[in-house]
């Protein structure tokens, strides 16, 4: 048997064993997902919509207030964040460009969006949620803030960055 030969079949057992491998992991993931529809259909109704929480323990309880604090905790950090990121993008890619300034600027906006969302969480309970001895909404609104606006600047200075110089 040649190198070339050798070489295609361990090429085609890796290729098998990866599909098998792809397959296997696949029919665990529908597994999964057959099993928590069929028993949580049974689960969805209005109720959840309408109810509040109870405590463990009573039948009548439902997600209303989790529900409507997510929708204003995204609404105020997206007041806030939407705002600065299109500002600061813009800057960067208007005013700032080559600027020593404006190069940090992006150097800090990435290392801000590879940090991870629990990083990011912690920092902003020691900083907020300690010193005020109890948990706040504002403290959400301040880390999905934090999450937002290198994303938004990022997005707004590259998409800009594509518009021809004769179209600005």
């Amino acid at each position: 048997m040649t190198h070339t030969q050798k070489r295609v079949l361990m090429s085609q057992v890796v290729m098998v064993l990866s599909t098998l491998s792809a397959l296997i992991g696949l029919a665990f993931l529908f597994w999964i997902l057959y099993v928590l529809v069929y028993n949580g259909v049974n689960a969805i109704n209005w109720d959840i919509f309408l109810y509040e929480g109870a405590p463990p323990g009573y039948e009548e309880s439902g997600l209303k207030h989790a529900l409507i604090g997510q929708l204003i905790l995204v609404g105020v950090a997206s007041l806030i964040g939407v705002p600065l990121g299109v500002l600061g993008g813009t800057y960067l890619s208007e005013y700032g460009q080559k600027s020593r300034l404006a190069e940090t600027i992006r150097d800090i906006s990435d290392i801000m969006m590879s940090a991870p969302s629990i990083v990011i969480g912690a920092f902003v309970y020691a900083v907020i949620v300690t010193p005020m001895g109890h948990f706040s909404g504002w403290a959400g609104v301040i880390a999905l803030t934090i999450i937002m606006i290198p994303i938004i600047l990022r997005t707004t200075d590259d998409m800009l960055h594509l518009v021809p110089g004769t179209l600005r």
